[in-house]
């Protein structure tokens, strides 16, 4: 599982970037973002939920990082960004 380090970037370019990579990922690939926001943290989590097209789990731990562990279930390519 590939770890995508998103910390010190200012909302909502960690969103962005994690939807974006999440758009090319393949089916079964799985990525764990990292994240110092938490706002941008569970805007994340809900869009890329409702695409329908993963499993997504948010984690927090006590030094104020938000783990978000992604698993595409269905192969498709976003179009937006």
């Amino acid at each position: 599982m590939r770890s995508i380090d998103l910390r010190n970037l200012d909302c909502p370019e960690p969103m962005f970037l994690a939807y974006r990579e999440f758009g090319k990922m393949g089916q079964g690939e799985e990525v764990e973002f990292i994240m110092d926001n938490e706002v941008c943290a569970y805007n994340s989590y809900k869009l890329i939920k409702n695409t329908g097209n993963a499993l997504v789990t948010i984690m927090t731990d006590y030094n104020g990082l938000y783990k978000l562990h992604v698993i595409k279930i269905k192969d498709f390519r976003t179009s937006i960004l």
